[in-house]
């Protein structure tokens, strides 16, 4: 009996630490889903000079996902952008400076002429490789520390039960 409480010990301790370090690489992954957004709407703003309404609706990503269903739901593009930055941070692997960077982004877009819009873009651009980089680097770092730190915490309490 406690061979077997001991062993689920390890696994739930072993899956914590693997659960937080792909919760740090999924958050990788969505800062370069923004990138890649920004990238795409500067494209679009250069050739066509949308709107902000036909931006939203051709984002992609995770976050483009949710900003076409709530300008589907809301036709004020600016609530709709704000409520889909709301509903992102609702999403563990989503953290408070990319949120705050969306949010920012949301309330300058569409305000200015094209040529502004594109610097602006090249702005945010910037600031979602930086903060890539940091988040990059943390998942790496962290990542280890919470892979091996679940492991060891696991293996301490099955000896200890044991």
């Amino acid at each position: 009996m406690r061979v077997a409480a001991g062993l689920v010990i390890m696994l739930l301790c072993t899956v914590w630490g693997f659960r937080r370090s792909l919760l740090l690489k999924r958050r990788c992954t969505l800062i370069q889903e923004l990138r890649l957004l920004v990238e795409h709407y500067s494209i679009e703003i250069a050739c066509t000079a949308p709107t902000l309404e036909e931006l939203a609706r051709n984002g992609e990503g995770e976050f483009g996902e949710i900003l076409r269903q709530r300008a589907a739901e809301c036709p004020d593009i600016r609530q709709s952008w704000s409520d889909a930055v709301s509903r992102l941070t609702e999403l563990s692997h989503c953290g408070k400076e990319e949120a705050e960077l969306l949010s920012e982004l949301g309330q300058a877009l569409g305000t200015c002429p094209a040529e502004s819009q594109l610097s602006l873009l090249k702005l945010y651009s910037a600031r979602l490789d930086r903060l890539y980089e940091q988040a990059e680097k943390t998942a790496e770092q962290r990542g280890r520390l919470y892979r091996s730190g679940g492991v060891l915490a696991g293996l301490g309490a099955a000896v200890i039960l044991l």
